[in-house]
Protein backbone atom coordinates (compact mmCIF):
# COMPACT_ATOMS: atom_id res chain seq x y z
CA UNK A 1 0.00 0.00 0.00
CA UNK A 2 1.66 3.38 -0.99
CA UNK A 3 0.52 6.70 0.61
CA UNK A 4 -0.10 9.99 -0.98
CA UNK A 5 3.23 12.19 -2.25
CA UNK A 6 5.20 13.10 0.66
CA UNK A 7 7.46 16.22 0.81
CA UNK A 8 9.47 17.16 3.64
CA UNK A 9 8.68 20.95 4.94
CA UNK A 10 11.58 23.11 3.49
CA UNK A 11 12.77 26.22 2.43
CA UNK A 12 13.59 26.06 -1.83
CA UNK A 13 16.91 25.29 -2.23
CA UNK A 14 18.91 27.76 -4.36
CA UNK A 15 19.14 25.68 -7.20
CA UNK A 16 15.57 26.21 -8.04
CA UNK A 17 16.37 30.02 -8.41
CA UNK A 18 19.27 28.96 -9.98
CA UNK A 19 17.13 27.29 -12.66
CA UNK A 20 14.70 30.00 -13.00
CA UNK A 21 17.80 32.70 -13.43
CA UNK A 22 18.82 29.72 -16.67
CA UNK A 23 15.27 29.99 -18.00
CA UNK A 24 14.93 33.95 -18.47
CA UNK A 25 18.63 34.68 -19.43
CA UNK A 26 17.89 32.76 -22.75
CA UNK A 27 14.45 34.11 -23.06
CA UNK A 28 14.28 36.50 -26.61
CA UNK A 29 13.43 40.36 -26.39
CA UNK A 30 10.06 41.19 -26.29
CA UNK A 31 9.15 37.97 -23.50
CA UNK A 32 9.55 38.55 -19.72
CA UNK A 33 9.59 35.05 -18.02
CA UNK A 34 7.92 35.82 -14.68
CA UNK A 35 8.68 33.08 -11.78
CA UNK A 36 7.54 34.49 -8.37
CA UNK A 37 5.37 33.56 -5.18
CA UNK A 38 1.74 33.24 -6.23
CA UNK A 39 0.71 36.23 -4.45
CA UNK A 40 3.07 38.53 -6.75
CA UNK A 41 2.81 36.85 -9.85
CA UNK A 42 -0.14 38.19 -11.42
CA UNK A 43 1.09 41.93 -10.35
CA UNK A 44 4.06 41.38 -12.05
CA UNK A 45 2.23 39.59 -15.07
CA UNK A 46 0.27 43.02 -15.29
CA UNK A 47 3.66 44.88 -15.46
CA UNK A 48 4.67 42.93 -18.32
CA UNK A 49 2.18 43.28 -19.99
CA UNK A 50 2.11 47.05 -20.08
CA UNK A 51 5.38 47.22 -20.67
CA UNK A 52 3.68 45.39 -24.62
CA UNK A 53 5.74 42.17 -23.43
CA UNK A 54 4.66 38.64 -23.94
CA UNK A 55 4.63 36.65 -20.18
CA UNK A 56 5.97 33.26 -20.01
CA UNK A 57 4.33 32.75 -16.38
CA UNK A 58 6.50 30.08 -15.06
CA UNK A 59 5.06 30.71 -11.22
CA UNK A 60 2.35 28.25 -9.93
CA UNK A 61 -1.15 29.16 -7.52
CA UNK A 62 -2.55 31.97 -9.44
CA UNK A 63 -5.90 32.36 -8.98
CA UNK A 64 -8.01 31.40 -11.66
CA UNK A 65 -10.01 34.60 -11.83
CA UNK A 66 -6.34 36.48 -12.07
CA UNK A 67 -5.92 33.94 -14.88
CA UNK A 68 -8.61 34.97 -16.85
CA UNK A 69 -8.16 38.96 -16.30
CA UNK A 70 -4.51 38.41 -17.37
CA UNK A 71 -5.13 36.84 -20.59
CA UNK A 72 -8.08 38.81 -21.63
CA UNK A 73 -5.87 42.21 -21.12
CA UNK A 74 -2.84 40.42 -23.29
CA UNK A 75 -5.29 39.73 -25.90
CA UNK A 76 -6.45 43.11 -26.20
CA UNK A 77 -2.94 44.25 -26.34
CA UNK A 78 -2.23 41.26 -29.08
CA UNK A 79 0.17 39.92 -26.92
CA UNK A 80 0.32 36.08 -25.46
CA UNK A 81 1.01 35.08 -21.53
CA UNK A 82 1.82 31.59 -21.85
CA UNK A 83 1.10 29.53 -18.13
CA UNK A 84 0.62 29.62 -15.38
CA UNK A 85 3.16 26.79 -14.41
CA UNK A 86 4.74 27.77 -18.21
CA UNK A 87 8.31 26.08 -18.27
CA UNK A 88 8.75 25.12 -21.28
CA UNK A 89 9.17 27.08 -24.33
CA UNK A 90 10.26 26.89 -28.17
CA UNK A 91 10.39 30.88 -29.81
CA UNK A 92 12.37 32.62 -32.21
CA UNK A 93 14.26 28.96 -32.42
CA UNK A 94 15.16 29.55 -29.37
CA UNK A 95 14.39 26.84 -25.97
CA UNK A 96 13.04 28.36 -23.07
CA UNK A 97 13.37 26.45 -19.66
CA UNK A 98 12.70 22.81 -19.97
CA UNK A 99 12.74 22.60 -23.77
CA UNK A 100 14.38 20.18 -25.53
CA UNK A 101 17.23 20.86 -28.09
CA UNK A 102 15.26 19.79 -31.62
CA UNK A 103 15.82 21.14 -34.79
CA UNK A 104 14.07 23.91 -36.43
CA UNK A 105 11.24 22.80 -38.81
CA UNK A 106 7.95 23.24 -39.83
CA UNK A 107 5.71 22.39 -36.98
CA UNK A 108 4.17 24.54 -34.79
CA UNK A 109 2.90 23.08 -31.16
CA UNK A 110 0.51 24.65 -29.36
CA UNK A 111 -0.01 22.63 -25.27
CA UNK A 112 -1.60 22.66 -21.93
CA UNK A 113 1.49 21.08 -20.49
CA UNK A 114 4.77 21.53 -20.45
CA UNK A 115 5.94 18.32 -20.47
CA UNK A 116 3.36 16.77 -22.75
CA UNK A 117 4.81 19.97 -25.17
CA UNK A 118 8.32 18.43 -24.75
CA UNK A 119 6.94 14.90 -25.63
CA UNK A 120 5.43 16.00 -29.23
CA UNK A 121 8.67 18.06 -29.63
CA UNK A 122 11.32 15.23 -29.61
CA UNK A 123 8.98 13.09 -31.44
CA UNK A 124 8.76 15.72 -34.06
CA UNK A 125 12.74 16.28 -34.20
CA UNK A 126 12.60 11.99 -34.70
CA UNK A 127 10.35 12.38 -37.25
CA UNK A 128 12.46 14.43 -39.09
CA UNK A 129 10.42 17.47 -39.22
CA UNK A 130 11.58 19.31 -36.95
CA UNK A 131 9.70 22.65 -34.42
CA UNK A 132 9.06 26.05 -35.97
CA UNK A 133 7.51 26.88 -32.25
CA UNK A 134 6.40 25.93 -28.90
CA UNK A 135 3.69 27.26 -26.67
CA UNK A 136 2.22 26.12 -23.38
CA UNK A 137 -0.89 27.98 -22.56
CA UNK A 138 -1.32 26.13 -18.85
CA UNK A 139 -3.74 23.36 -17.86
CA UNK A 140 -6.66 25.35 -16.95
CA UNK A 141 -6.78 26.77 -20.11
CA UNK A 142 -9.14 25.10 -22.05
CA UNK A 143 -11.36 24.84 -18.53
CA UNK A 144 -14.95 26.37 -19.18
CA UNK A 145 -13.65 29.24 -16.83
CA UNK A 146 -10.52 30.38 -19.14
CA UNK A 147 -12.16 29.40 -22.12
CA UNK A 148 -8.98 28.47 -23.90
CA UNK A 149 -8.13 31.96 -24.59
CA UNK A 150 -4.28 31.75 -24.74
CA UNK A 151 -4.47 28.21 -26.91
CA UNK A 152 -6.97 30.08 -29.66
CA UNK A 153 -4.39 33.52 -29.11
CA UNK A 154 -1.26 30.83 -29.62
CA UNK A 155 -3.00 29.26 -32.64
CA UNK A 156 -3.30 32.66 -34.32
CA UNK A 157 0.34 33.57 -33.83
CA UNK A 158 1.20 30.28 -35.59
CA UNK A 159 -1.38 30.84 -38.15
CA UNK A 160 0.60 33.77 -39.44
CA UNK A 161 4.37 32.46 -39.08
CA UNK A 162 5.87 31.91 -42.17
CA UNK A 163 7.54 28.84 -40.96
CA UNK A 164 5.22 27.10 -39.69
CA UNK A 165 3.30 24.57 -42.20
CA UNK A 166 1.45 22.59 -39.53
CA UNK A 167 0.14 23.57 -36.68
CA UNK A 168 0.01 20.31 -33.63
CA UNK A 169 -2.48 21.03 -30.55
CA UNK A 170 -2.06 18.74 -27.11
CA UNK A 171 -4.43 19.08 -24.51
CA UNK A 172 -4.38 17.08 -21.34
CA UNK A 173 -7.41 18.92 -19.55
CA UNK A 174 -9.76 19.97 -21.00
CA UNK A 175 -13.86 21.24 -21.75
CA UNK A 176 -15.85 19.38 -24.25
CA UNK A 177 -17.41 23.24 -24.65
CA UNK A 178 -14.02 24.76 -25.25
CA UNK A 179 -12.84 22.01 -27.19
CA UNK A 180 -16.09 22.02 -29.91
CA UNK A 181 -15.21 25.65 -30.52
CA UNK A 182 -11.65 25.38 -30.65
CA UNK A 183 -11.62 22.03 -33.22
CA UNK A 184 -13.07 24.14 -35.91
CA UNK A 185 -11.14 27.05 -35.31
CA UNK A 186 -7.72 25.11 -35.68
CA UNK A 187 -9.15 23.80 -38.92
CA UNK A 188 -10.13 27.30 -40.59
CA UNK A 189 -6.33 28.64 -39.37
CA UNK A 190 -5.50 27.85 -42.96
CA UNK A 191 -2.82 25.59 -41.74
CA UNK A 192 -2.70 22.02 -41.41
CA UNK A 193 -3.26 20.67 -38.21
CA UNK A 194 -3.63 17.88 -35.77
CA UNK A 195 -4.43 17.20 -32.42
CA UNK A 196 -3.76 15.10 -29.16
CA UNK A 197 -6.88 15.80 -27.08
CA UNK A 198 -6.18 13.25 -24.49
CA UNK A 199 -8.75 10.72 -23.17
CA UNK A 200 -11.14 11.35 -26.80
CA UNK A 201 -11.03 7.54 -27.80
CA UNK A 202 -14.38 8.39 -29.92
CA UNK A 203 -13.57 12.03 -30.55
CA UNK A 204 -14.26 13.22 -34.46
CA UNK A 205 -12.37 16.55 -35.42
CA UNK A 206 -13.90 18.69 -38.20
CA UNK A 207 -12.27 18.38 -41.63
CA UNK A 208 -9.05 19.25 -41.95
CA UNK A 209 -8.22 18.08 -38.22
CA UNK A 210 -7.07 15.04 -37.53
CA UNK A 211 -7.81 14.04 -33.90
CA UNK A 212 -6.16 11.46 -31.78
CA UNK A 213 -6.32 10.62 -27.65
CA UNK A 214 -2.35 10.18 -27.43
CA UNK A 215 0.40 12.40 -27.97
CA UNK A 216 2.31 9.61 -30.20
CA UNK A 217 -0.57 9.36 -32.93
CA UNK A 218 -1.01 13.00 -33.29
CA UNK A 219 2.45 13.48 -33.47
CA UNK A 220 2.96 11.09 -36.34
CA UNK A 221 -0.44 12.40 -38.41
CA UNK A 222 1.59 16.44 -37.64
CA UNK A 223 4.49 14.59 -39.10
CA UNK A 224 2.74 13.22 -42.62
CA UNK A 225 1.03 16.41 -43.05
CA UNK A 226 4.62 17.77 -42.77
CA UNK A 227 5.45 15.43 -45.56
CA UNK A 228 7.10 13.02 -43.67
CA UNK A 229 6.37 8.86 -43.69
CA UNK A 230 7.79 8.26 -39.65
CA UNK A 231 6.92 5.15 -37.64
CA UNK A 232 6.73 4.09 -34.45
CA UNK A 233 8.56 0.95 -34.04
CA UNK A 234 6.23 -1.53 -31.89
CA UNK A 235 7.26 -2.41 -28.42
CA UNK A 236 6.28 -6.18 -27.91
CA UNK A 237 5.55 -7.67 -23.81
CA UNK A 238 7.15 -10.97 -23.18
CA UNK A 239 4.67 -12.57 -21.52
CA UNK A 240 2.06 -11.92 -18.69
CA UNK A 241 3.62 -11.00 -15.20
CA UNK A 242 0.59 -10.82 -12.97
CA UNK A 243 -2.91 -9.61 -12.22
CA UNK A 244 -1.26 -6.89 -10.37
CA UNK A 245 -1.24 -3.64 -10.16
CA UNK A 246 0.49 -0.84 -12.50
CA UNK A 247 1.76 2.43 -10.76
CA UNK A 248 2.57 4.98 -12.39
CA UNK A 249 5.40 7.67 -11.22
CA UNK A 250 6.29 11.04 -13.44
CA UNK A 251 7.83 14.37 -13.85
CA UNK A 252 4.87 16.55 -15.01
CA UNK A 253 0.71 16.63 -15.33
CA UNK A 254 0.63 16.28 -19.07
CA UNK A 255 2.62 12.23 -19.38
CA UNK A 256 0.76 11.46 -16.12
CA UNK A 257 -2.57 12.31 -17.64
CA UNK A 258 -2.05 10.27 -20.74
CA UNK A 259 -1.19 7.48 -18.74
CA UNK A 260 -3.75 7.53 -16.63
CA UNK A 261 -6.48 7.77 -20.02
CA UNK A 262 -4.34 5.05 -21.79
CA UNK A 263 -4.47 2.55 -18.42
CA UNK A 264 -7.84 3.23 -17.79
CA UNK A 265 -9.28 2.52 -21.27
CA UNK A 266 -7.28 -1.12 -20.97
CA UNK A 267 -7.35 -1.60 -16.99
CA UNK A 268 -10.73 -0.27 -15.51
CA UNK A 269 -9.91 1.57 -13.03
CA UNK A 270 -7.27 4.25 -12.60
CA UNK A 271 -6.81 6.99 -9.67
CA UNK A 272 -4.55 9.81 -10.60
CA UNK A 273 -4.04 13.30 -9.39
CA UNK A 274 -3.68 14.28 -13.19
CA UNK A 275 -6.16 12.35 -14.36
CA UNK A 276 -6.97 11.98 -18.19
CA UNK A 277 -10.08 9.97 -19.83
CA UNK A 278 -12.00 7.62 -17.94
CA UNK A 279 -9.13 7.92 -15.20
CA UNK A 280 -10.64 8.94 -11.47
CA UNK A 281 -9.01 12.16 -9.43
CA UNK A 282 -6.98 11.25 -6.53
CA UNK A 283 -8.87 13.17 -3.38
CA UNK A 284 -6.67 14.67 -0.95
CA UNK A 285 -4.81 12.30 1.69
CA UNK A 286 -6.55 9.33 -0.28
CA UNK A 287 -4.42 5.90 0.31
CA UNK A 288 -3.05 5.13 -3.38
CA UNK A 289 -4.14 1.44 -4.13
CA UNK A 290 -4.83 -0.27 -7.23
CA UNK A 291 -3.98 0.84 -10.52
CA UNK A 292 -2.65 4.71 -9.93
CA UNK A 293 -0.81 7.44 -12.15
CA UNK A 294 1.10 10.10 -10.04
CA UNK A 295 2.11 13.81 -11.22
CA UNK A 296 5.12 14.78 -8.70
CA UNK A 297 5.56 18.26 -9.98
CA UNK A 298 1.93 18.93 -8.86
CA UNK A 299 2.38 17.78 -5.72
CA UNK A 300 6.19 19.57 -5.31
CA UNK A 301 5.14 22.84 -6.36
CA UNK A 302 2.52 22.61 -3.75
CA UNK A 303 5.61 21.94 -1.60
CA UNK A 304 8.10 24.53 -2.85
CA UNK A 305 10.41 21.96 -3.63
CA UNK A 306 12.19 22.10 -6.82
CA UNK A 307 10.59 20.34 -9.97
CA UNK A 308 11.86 16.51 -10.26
CA UNK A 309 12.60 17.24 -13.71
CA UNK A 310 15.27 19.32 -12.04
CA UNK A 311 15.53 17.44 -8.98
CA UNK A 312 14.36 13.51 -9.28
CA UNK A 313 15.08 12.97 -5.37
CA UNK A 314 11.23 12.53 -4.90
CA UNK A 315 10.39 10.87 -7.53
CA UNK A 316 13.56 8.21 -6.29
CA UNK A 317 12.07 8.42 -3.11
CA UNK A 318 8.27 7.70 -4.46
CA UNK A 319 9.69 4.82 -6.24
CA UNK A 320 10.78 3.03 -2.90
CA UNK A 321 7.29 3.83 -1.49
CA UNK A 322 5.80 2.14 -4.29
CA UNK A 323 7.60 -1.46 -4.43
CA UNK A 324 7.04 -1.57 -0.75
CA UNK A 325 3.38 -2.21 -2.32
CA UNK A 326 3.50 -5.70 -3.14
CA UNK A 327 0.12 -5.69 -5.16
CA UNK A 328 2.13 -3.21 -7.88
CA UNK A 329 3.49 -5.64 -10.22
CA UNK A 330 4.45 -3.14 -13.12
CA UNK A 331 6.13 0.66 -12.37
CA UNK A 332 5.54 3.20 -15.37
CA UNK A 333 8.20 5.66 -14.76
CA UNK A 334 9.27 8.90 -17.41
CA UNK A 335 13.00 10.51 -17.38
CA UNK A 336 12.97 14.06 -19.24
CA UNK A 337 15.93 15.25 -20.72
CA UNK A 338 16.31 19.34 -21.45
CA UNK A 339 18.85 22.26 -21.45
CA UNK A 340 17.15 23.16 -17.84
CA UNK A 341 16.97 19.63 -16.62
CA UNK A 342 19.36 17.11 -14.10
CA UNK A 343 22.21 16.24 -15.98
CA UNK A 344 21.89 12.49 -15.42
CA UNK A 345 18.81 11.75 -14.31
CA UNK A 346 18.06 7.96 -14.78
CA UNK A 347 22.05 8.62 -12.57
CA UNK A 348 19.66 9.80 -10.08
CA UNK A 349 17.31 7.30 -10.03
CA UNK A 350 19.49 4.51 -10.61
CA UNK A 351 20.33 3.49 -6.88
CA UNK A 352 16.68 3.11 -5.82
CA UNK A 353 16.00 1.38 -9.55
CA UNK A 354 18.57 -1.10 -8.77
CA UNK A 355 17.30 -1.87 -5.45
CA UNK A 356 13.60 -1.86 -6.00
CA UNK A 357 14.51 -4.97 -8.93
CA UNK A 358 17.00 -7.10 -6.82
CA UNK A 359 14.41 -6.78 -3.80
CA UNK A 360 11.62 -7.80 -5.95
CA UNK A 361 12.68 -9.74 -9.25
CA UNK A 362 9.31 -10.51 -10.92
CA UNK A 363 8.70 -6.65 -10.74
CA UNK A 364 8.63 -4.94 -14.42
CA UNK A 365 9.76 -1.45 -14.45
CA UNK A 366 8.79 0.13 -17.56
CA UNK A 367 10.24 3.64 -18.95
CA UNK A 368 9.98 6.43 -21.46
CA UNK A 369 12.91 8.81 -22.21
CA UNK A 370 12.03 12.46 -23.36
CA UNK A 371 14.37 13.85 -25.28
CA UNK A 372 17.17 14.06 -27.90
CA UNK A 373 20.25 12.80 -29.04
CA UNK A 374 21.58 16.82 -29.00
CA UNK A 375 20.04 17.42 -25.10
CA UNK A 376 23.01 17.72 -22.89
CA UNK A 377 22.03 14.32 -20.98
CA UNK A 378 22.27 12.64 -24.54
CA UNK A 379 18.94 10.18 -24.94
CA UNK A 380 20.64 7.49 -26.03
CA UNK A 381 23.01 7.22 -22.88
CA UNK A 382 20.31 7.76 -20.35
CA UNK A 383 18.45 4.45 -22.47
CA UNK A 384 21.62 2.21 -22.41
CA UNK A 385 21.64 3.16 -19.03
CA UNK A 386 17.87 2.41 -18.60
CA UNK A 387 18.32 -1.07 -20.02
CA UNK A 388 21.65 -1.64 -18.36
CA UNK A 389 19.60 -1.91 -14.85
CA UNK A 390 17.00 -4.19 -16.41
CA UNK A 391 14.32 -1.41 -17.22
CA UNK A 392 12.33 -1.90 -20.45
CA UNK A 393 12.22 1.42 -23.15
CA UNK A 394 9.81 2.08 -24.82
CA UNK A 395 10.03 4.87 -28.00
CA UNK A 396 7.28 6.84 -26.76
CA UNK A 397 5.41 7.55 -23.69
CA UNK A 398 2.24 6.20 -25.03
CA UNK A 399 3.84 3.15 -25.88
CA UNK A 400 4.79 2.90 -22.39
CA UNK A 401 1.60 2.99 -21.05
CA UNK A 402 -0.03 0.29 -23.25
CA UNK A 403 3.12 -1.87 -22.16
CA UNK A 404 2.43 -1.36 -18.60
CA UNK A 405 -1.23 -2.23 -19.37
CA UNK A 406 -0.65 -5.20 -21.87
CA UNK A 407 2.10 -6.61 -18.86
CA UNK A 408 -0.44 -7.14 -16.35
CA UNK A 409 -3.73 -7.87 -18.47
CA UNK A 410 -4.16 -11.61 -19.38
CA UNK A 411 -5.60 -13.18 -22.12
CA UNK A 412 -4.71 -10.25 -24.62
Amino acid sequence: MSDVIQFPEHDVPPEADESLVEIAAEAPAGLVVIGVPPGYAALESHRALGAGADVMLVSEGVTVEDEVVLKRRAREAGLLLMGPGCATAILDGIGIGFANVVTSGRVGVVATSGDAAQEATVLLDSFGVGVSACMVTGRRDLSEAVGGISTFDAITRLASDPATEVILLVADQWSPEVVRHLLPALASSGRAAAACIMGSEHLKGPDGVDVSAAIDSAALAAARLAGARPVIPATEPSGWVSAGHVRGIFSGPGLCAEASAILAERLGRVVSNAPAGHAVALEGDEVVRGHACLDVATAAAAHGAPHPIEDPDHLARLLVDTVADQTVAVVLVDVVLGRAAHPDPVGALGPALSRALQARPSLQVVAHVVGTEADPQVLSDQQAKLEALGVRVAPTSGQAARLAAALVRPGR
